[in-house]
């Protein structure tokens, strides 16, 4: 197994990326591609003791920054570190992607050079989210702003096939995210994909969940649009970073508190264990025939550790092709419903009242026009 590692991107790189490359290549006993400049992956490397490790470097000498925006930079920097290490899955010379560096980034070199899975209309950003029984998972929390009811429909399945495999829960509940729990209620969007759900082969959904309630453990995968789960996502973590921050203020003011904050010292330390989100790996794109996962631009070595681990189970567990199959059930499943005769009498009342009311001529150029407004409509626009 080979995974390919952006050296160059994120906020510690490349001293923090080598060194979590070396720990991850030690333990895990793979061999993991560097992408980067040479010189300095090299002047990384000596630091550390890295005899018996497959440690090989590729060279890319162009560098995707935070500040970039990906549509343009992809093309104005071809030999960036992230464009190359998606020609290394392409051609198969790595089975995985692991990147700190820009997401929009990483979610354009995807799809244009790895390319995704037959039958996915957009990739989504799938993360871990810890809650009172341990984590769920959150999709989509950045992929896509603008989404329609049947992404959502392949996000649950994408997910369901994720939390089951990579998280080994069996028979994963998946709930849609809502402002309230009851059926009707959300948006547009959201009454439009708890209809699709519910009639989605192959998961269990249990209904609408009220963002309060991810916490509790209710879910173990949660879907929404990317717009939103990016919120969502980002909100949690600064509340949880907030909290830690006032609690240390709080009890390191005066000798009294510090003499409490010494006796829950051990507590304090779990809660903090528990929070951390860092053993869990970063944002894994589903959806691409290869497998790409997004650590958090602050990850430090070990935190690049364990991406890689999460690249490394989800190789070994075949997870494109788990779901490219979840995809073939999905589309039998919309052509057997397609082929039911209610569902054909009522296309063929439809098409006759649209004969009659706009003639043969009008009919052709509407479904051209149809045609041209959801084609374009399927070209993925980075949005994180």
């Amino acid at each position: 197994m080979n995974i390919a590692l952006d050296v160059m991107g994120g906020d510690y790189a490349p001293h923090e990326i080598v060194a979590g490359a070396v720990q991850a290549a030690r333990e895990f006993e793979i061999s993991l591609t560097l992408v980067g400049i040479p010189d300095t992956i090299e002047q990384e490397l000596k630091k550390y003791d890295t005899h018996g490790l497959e440690l090989p470097i590729v060279p890319a000498s162009e560098v995707i920054t935070m500040d970039d925006k990906p549509g343009k930079v992809i093309r104005s920097k071809p030999d960036n570190s992230m464009s190359v290490a998606c020609r290394l899955v392409k051609e198969g010379h790595s089975q995985g992607f692991v990147t700190a560096g820009n997401t929009g980034g990483a979610l354009t070199s995807g799809i244009l050079h790895i390319g995704r899975i037959k039958g996915i209309m957009r990739p989504a950003l799938i993360t871990p989210y810890p809650t009172l029984k341990g984590a769920c998972t959150v999709l989509d929390v950045g992929a896509n702003a603008d989404t329609r009811p049947e992404h959502m429909q392949q996000f649950a399945i994408m997910g369901s096939i994720y939390a089951e495999h990579v998280f080994d829960i069996d028979r994963p509940t998946v709930c849609l995210l809502s402002n309230g729990e009851e059926e009707g209620k959300g948006n547009q969007l959201v009454v439009s994909a708890y209809e699709l759900l519910q009639k989605t082969p192959n998961i269990r959904f249990e209904g609408n969940i009220e963002s309060k309630e991810v916490t509790q453990g209710i879910a173990d995968v949660v879907v929404t649009d990317g717009f939103t789960g990016n919120i969502f996502v980002k909100t949690t973590e600064a509340t949880a970073r907030m909290l830690m921050t006032v609690m240390f203020e709080e009890l390191t003011k005066g000798p009294i508190n510090k003499a409490g904050a010494l006796l829950a010292r051990s507590g304090i330390r779990k809660a903090r264990e528990r929070l951390d989100d860092s053993p869990y790996g970063g944002a894994v794109l589903l959806g691409l025939s290869g497998v790409v996962v997004v650590a958090h631009g602050r990850s430090d070595a070990n935190g690049i550790r364990h991406v890689i681990r999460i690249a490394k189970h989800a190789i070994e567990q075949n997870l494109t092709q788990k779901i490219s199959d979840g995809m073939k059930v999905l589309a039998e499943a919309m052509r057997g419903d397609d082929a039911s005769p209610d569902k054909q009498s009522s296309s063929h009342e439809q098409e006759t009242q649209d004969a009659s009311s706009q003639g043969a001529t009008t009919q052709v150029t509407s479904a051209q026009t149809t045609t041209a407004q959801t084609t374009q409509q399927e070209k993925v626009n980075p949005q994180v």
